[in-house]
């Protein structure tokens, strides 16, 4: 069994070789993710974000 297994996989890596040095574009398999700006913290008056000791 484990030469069995051993030649299957010999033997796909040989098949999948020539297909894997053509570099095919594989950029639109998965979708470009883009995400919104963040929120602006709002701005305060006073000390009341500053830790003063």
């Amino acid at each position: 069994m484990k030469q069995i297994l051993l030649t299957v996989t010999l033997v796909l890596t040989a098949l999948s070789a020539p297909a894997m040095a053509m570099n095919v574009d594989m950029s639109s398999l998965t979708p470009v993710l883009t995400f919104p700006e963040p929120a602006p913290e709002p701005v305060t008056q006073g000390a009341g974000g500053i830790d003063a000791q």
